[in-house]
């Protein structure tokens, strides 16, 4: 008996431990529990209906739950039906036999489907404003993965669910500007933190390939992180840039188009799920191309750079960037072209949002740029291997301010330090100025500008030609502005003028008030006996200022005049009293020679004095003196009222009147007489009436009177015989013969 029950005991063991062994390993297939999971899912949502064959029951011994693997689950909901990788579930056997919620937790895959219906679908079971923001997001795409859930014990999904998966060609549209296009994506979430790696896609054009995401929600806010694998050719920079509110050169912009290889970091808070905020990127990466052509005003400019093309060209070019809602900073090393050939060059720009400032630091080779300074007399020659440094900073309407300034090309040198300069370019203050140019081979240029109390400029020579040939030319643009002022000491040990006629031992002194020379005196030598001497100061009323001016040697200050050539010899008186309304002035030079004067000839020719028109072309036709009175006016813009000019010399003297438009029109008026005629004057001078009426009919003083009109490059003119001369030209005769000898006895 015993033997019969130990057997009994055995079988029922080994029946227990193979039973115990089989469900562990092998399980049970079952149709048992199908109703029981099939109400249970209705009991999350009325809507939901299971479809499956058959269910596949493993024990779990440790955890004391039993695993239902459902064959083929289908989900039916709202006349929709999505196809279930796998749905497993695990049941509590202690809740079960005590008949209480024994769902533990469930595993649910979902086959490939419609990123939409999928969506849909998860809303159903958890809904979240985020599900409803992806909804709208989400165009089309496919999308496949697994939700991992816990139930508690009253049956409600606890918050430590997961969902991963996969997102494939994929369209969707951010925010209605971040457009998305043929995305494959990984993803991973969980209750407020969603992750996203891309496996390959594009954002607005820009290859996005290997990037990734993390999304943390915080009540209605999303902080999104990310790290990006950028691609990108694009062909309108402005586009991608409107999409961060940032406007390229302030909309001044003709075509932008780049090309680059970029990694980066960025954050941002997507608040209320719609605005972005706190946006911070950080990166480096490669700029294979970028070509910016401009409509910025760059007349300036090229009076300097002569040959710069409109356009802002670089390529091959390592760059690292920071942005954030305060500060960007940018920096670029590689090839630039700014005329037709890519050259090295570095900078860094710091763009400070909060306080309107812009930082710069750049380094430039500029071989290829064909460089002009007039004021110098310097010119940088293509292919001269030179380059510019500039280092400084704009605030927004305030202007610039460079810490360093440095152009080196071979011998030359401009370096220019601690200079500040308004929105227009007009210099309000500059610590230091070193020059050094050359020209023609020659040293032209050798200074030092220094400016602390007073403005210090010492130096072997400085090149005063470009300044003699503007002496004939308005120009409207100040160099200092309102804000620059002090008290100015110049010495040069000598001044380069036209015509190899140099000065030497020139000095200065000047009081500079608002931009403005307020008073100042110079002097020079020519040679020991030859001066030169200028003033300006203001008178008493303190609104009108005189300059006088008084010069040994005429020619520098004459030969910059295009409409006279070989000019020779003289000297110079000049005086004009000027306001800010009109100016008055009055030019006197004496014994001096000149040869082809066009307009001159001109005259002689028409009047049948061809034998001193010949002199004029050929040796030149003396004068003994030349005195010009002339005035303009505000409210007469670019006119110039000649109310006398009058020269006397050996061959002929002339007496005119009229007034010029600048580059526009020449209307003058006069009496030319040659000098047989003057010398007739004067010997009849007691016989008063015999001149005027002469002493037999048909004798009297014969003249020629002339009218000269039209553009400067045009004129036209008249001439007619006169026979008697008028009473003005005899007495300014008399005065200027009376002047001569005087000066002669002196």
């Amino acid at each position: 008996m015993i033997k019969w029950i130990i057997r009994v005991f055995l079988i029922l063991v080994t029946f227990t431990v193979f039973s115990l062994f089989f469900l562990s390993f092998y399980g049970l297939e079952t149709d048992y529990f199908n109703s029981t999971i099939q109400n249970k899912v209705r009991t999350f949502n009325s809507n939901f209906n299971l479809e499956f064959q058959k269910t596949n029951i493993l024990l779990d011994l440790k955890q004391l739950e039993l695993k239902v693997k459902v064959t083929k689950p289908k989900i039916n909901f709202n006349n929709m039906s999505t196809d279930l990788s796998k749905l497993n579930l695990n049941i509590s056997i202690k809740s079960f036999l005590k008949d209480e919620f024994a769902l533990q937790r469930g595993e649910v895959g979902l086959a490939k489907t419609d990123i939409k219906q999928f969506i849909t679908l998860v809303n159903q079971i958890k809904p979240s404003p985020f599900l409803f923001v992806a909804k709208e997001i989400f165009n089309k795409g496919q999308i496949e993965g697994e939700l991992e859930i816990n139930f508690d014990t009253t049956g409600k999904i606890k918050d430590d669910y997961k969902i991963t998966g996969s997102i494939f060609n994929f369209d969707a549209k951010i925010l209605k500007k971040f457009n998305v296009n043929q995305t494959d994506a990984k993803f991973e979430l969980f209750k407020n933190n969603y992750s996203v790696y891309l496996v390959k896609g594009n954002i607005n054009d820009i290859d996005l390939a290997n990037s990734e995401f993390e999304i943390n929600k915080e009540n209605k806010n999303f902080n999104v992180k990310g790290n990006l694998v950028s691609r990108a050719n694009l062909k309108n920079i402005q586009q991608t840039l409107d999409l961060f509110q940032i406007n390229l050169l302030e909309g001044k912009v003709d075509k932008s188009e780049i090309s680059f290889d970029l990694k980066s970091s960025l954050s941002f808070q997507l608040e209320k799920y719609i605005k972005i905020k706190n946006l911070k990127v950080n990166g480096d990466g490669k700029i294979h191309f970028l070509n910016i052509k401009h409509k910025i005003n760059t007349l300036k400019l090229k009076e300097i750079f002569t040959n710069y093309n409109d356009s802002f060209q670089i390529k091959d070019t390592e760059i690292k960037f920071s942005s954030d809602s305060n500060k960007q900073d940018i920096e670029l090393k590689g090839l630039i072209n700014l005329t037709n050939e890519y050259e090295n060059f570095k900078s860094k720009i710091i763009i400070d949002k909060k306080k309107n400032n812009t930082n710069f630091d750049a380094e430039i080779n500029i071989k290829s740029s064909i460089i002009k300074l007039p004021n110098l007399n310097y010119k940088k020659k293509i292919n001269d291997q030179a380059s510019l440094k500039f280092k400084g900073n704009r605030k927004k309407n305030e202007g610039y301010n460079f810490e360093v300034i440095e152009f080196k090309e071979s011998n030359n040198l401009i370096l220019i330090k601690d200079i500040e300069f308004n929105d227009k370019i007009q210099v309000n203050n500059l610590k230091e100025l070193v020059v050094r140019t050359t020209h023609d081979n020659l040293v032209n240029n050798d200074f030092k500008l220094t400016k602390d109390k007073k403005i210090k400029i010492q130096g072997e020579i400085y090149d005063a030609r470009p300044l003699l040939r503007d002496l004939n030319k308005e120009d409207k643009r100040r160099l200092l502005s309102r804000k620059f002022n002090g008290e100015l000491l110049a010495n040069f040990k000598e001044v380069i003028t036209d015509k190899q006629i140099n000065l030497f031992k020139f000095s200065m002194i000047s009081n500079i008030k608002k931009g403005k020379h307020e008073k100042f005196t110079a002097k020079g030598e020519f040679s020991d006996n030859e001066f030169l001497d200028i003033s300006m100061s203001p008178t008493g009323d303190g609104k009108t200022k005189v300059i006088q001016l008084f010069s040994d040697r005429a020619e520098p200050f004459i030969s910059s005049y295009k409409f006279i050539k070989g000019f020779k010899g003289g000297k110079l008186e000049y005086e004009s009293t000027y306001d800010n309304n009109s100016s008055h002035s009055n030019l006197k030079i004496s014994n001096f020679k000149v040869s082809k004067v066009p307009a001159l000839t001109q005259l002689l020719t028409l009047a049948s004095l061809q034998g001193i028109a010949d002199t004029l072309t050929g040796e030149g036709i003396r004068f003994n003196e030349l005195e010009m009175d002339f005035n303009s006016n505000k409210s007469e813009k670019n006119v110039i009222n000649i109310e006398e000019f009058y020269a006397i010399g050996p061959a002929i003297s002339l007496l005119m009147e009229g007034y010029i438009v600048k580059k526009e029109l020449v209307s003058l008026k006069g009496t030319l007489v040659p000098a047989r005629t003057v010398n007739k004057v004067i010997g009849w001078i007691p016989v008063v009436g015999k001149i005027l009426i002469g002493s037999k009919v048909g004798e009297g003083v014969f003249g020629i009177s002339f009218k000269m009109k039209g553009p400067p490059k045009d004129i036209k003119t008249t001439v007619n015989p006169i026979k008697t001369l008028t009473p003005r030209f005899i007495t300014r005769t008399l005065e200027k013969i009376k002047d001569i000898n005087k000066k002669n006895k002196n």
